[in-house]
């Protein structure tokens, strides 16, 4: 018969919640945690599978707030070179967002989720833009993810780029996508997505464009992910036509709540700062990707000393929000000539602030390890050389744990990755599906 639960025993657990376990257990079943504690305490149910850790770190699972899926088929694109943001835009993103099929869509979100889970993340906020195969494809995201077996909150992202007809057609995918999540939680409160309003940046977006955007929050009760002042580009053309700022427009539209992400914040200044803040919007921070695309630098510290909740996302550059959190934990340290500078935002980052916007997202506990809170856990491969305690954990946990691949993530208590290997997806027909897909997308772009 069946394993009707899930335990794992022998692990380093670093609950996220203050609470370390040196040598401890966790049992998982119906998709929560049911029971955590000391090795020797650990239950002996009839039926269930248990996963040794052999010591290693067990942890939550890893939350990614700014991702794009399906920028999987542009790596190695033979398109001129882009040598600031703004070219970057015009010759590659929007011009393959402008070429992308559902077929695309479809096999570049399997892609990303697969390599998300072999990351360690369990859940993911995705930003999609698809101007050529608008109807549908937040439907196709939603698909690939499920068949990978990761939580996502999706959304498209709106924009006037494309023209008014393709703007309204988003917003009614938009809204499409909205009602049938709606619909789903009506009949399971376990159900694996959320939607949320998706905007690019202020220079793509018209008065009625945000103002619409706003609306659809408001009705329906969600947050926003936005991209706010990535580039220098975005301030100056928004000064240029609207005489605000990015932020400052976004705040005043109502869409900086919050239930909404604001993506990037690289060139904020101190009264965008605190826009955001009396906004309560999540700021998510991508250093490796604005670090790729020469944007800049976030003032993440500023804006978590002023009390902005940062979290830390990837952009869809890599599916790793531990090289991510990593890069964030020393990015600011030789500006500020301070070896400490940035270790305490990225660790709350990761192991608080994302764990409070997913929670608040899904409507329960996620990115905890607790009884309860839902059965995402990952295994390190990684195992504690020095001891381990309430106050050193989150050395431990940034300096130890996240230096290692992962060798095990459950998602709602299921096991998706088994001594990295996904389970359930051939990682090698998909990359050759992957690989043809791409070859037709590169002739059309």
């Amino acid at each position: 018969m069946a394993a009707v639960a899930t335990i794992i025993k022998n692990g380093c657990i670093l609950t996220g919640t203050g609470r370390v376990i040196a040598r401890g257990f966790v049992h998982m079943e119906d998709g929560v945690i049911r029971s955590l504690g000391d090795d020797s305490k650990r239950p002996r149910p009839a039926r269930a599978e248990v996963i040794d850790a052999r010591g290693r770190y067990v942890l939550p699972g890893f939350i990614n707030p700014h991702n794009h899926f399906y920028g999987a088929l542009a790596l190695g694109a033979p398109l001129d070179a882009q040598r600031g943001f703004g070219e970057r835009l015009r010759k590659l993103w929007w011009r393959l967002d402008g070429a992308l099929t559902l077929e695309d869509a479809h096999v570049s979100a399997l892609w990303g989720s697969v390599q998300s889970l072999k990351a360690g993340v369990t859940t993911v906020f995705d930003h999609h833009a698809g101007y050529c195969a608008i109807r549908g494809s937040l439907h196709t995201i939603a698909e690939a993810a499920k068949i990978a077996g990761i939580k996502a909150s999706i959304c498209f992202e709106l924009s006037d780029r494309a023209g008014r007809r393709a703007r309204n057609e988003a917003l009614a995918e938009s809204a499409s996508w909205i009602e049938s999540v709606r619909a789903s939680l009506k009949r399971s409160k376990r159900f694996p997505f959320r939607a949320m309003v998706g905007l690019h940046a202020s220079m793509t977006l018209e008065d009625a464009t945000i103002e619409a955007a706003s609306e659809m929050m408001e009705h329906y009760r969600v947050g926003a992910h936005v991209h706010v002042a990535e580039g220098q580009e975005d301030v100056k053309a928004t000064r240029r036509l609207f005489r605000s700022t990015p932020a400052a427009r976004f705040a005043a539209a109502g869409i900086l709540g919050p239930r909404s992400i604001a993506a990037h914040c690289v060139h904020v200044d101190g009264k965008d700062i605190g826009l955001i803040r009396r906004g309560g919007a999540f700021v998510a921070h991508n250093p490796m990707s604005n670090l790729s695309n020469a944007v800049g630098i976030a003032p993440v510290l500023e804006m978590a000393r002023r009390g902005i909740p940062v979290v830390v996302g990837t952009d869809g550059m890599s599916a790793s929000v531990a090289a991510d959190a990593r890069l964030a934990m020393v990015l600011h340290r030789p500006g500020a000539r301070d070896a400490r500078a940035g270790f305490e935002c990225a660790a709350e980052a990761v192991s608080e602030v994302a764990p409070r916007l997913a929670s608040s997202a899904f409507g329960h506990a996620v990115g905890r390890i607790a009884r309860g809170a839902r059965a995402d856990v990952i295994i390190s491969d990684a195992s504690p050389r020095t001891p381990v305690g309430r106050d050193n954990a989150a050395q431990h946990l940034m300096l130890g744990a996240l230096n290692s691949p992962v060798r095990t993530t459950v998602v709602d208590g299921r096991v998706r990755v088994r001594d990295f290997e996904v389970d359930g997806v051939d990682e090698q027909y998909l990359a050759k599906e992957a690989s043809a897909l791409a070859r037709r997308l590169w002739r059309r772009l």
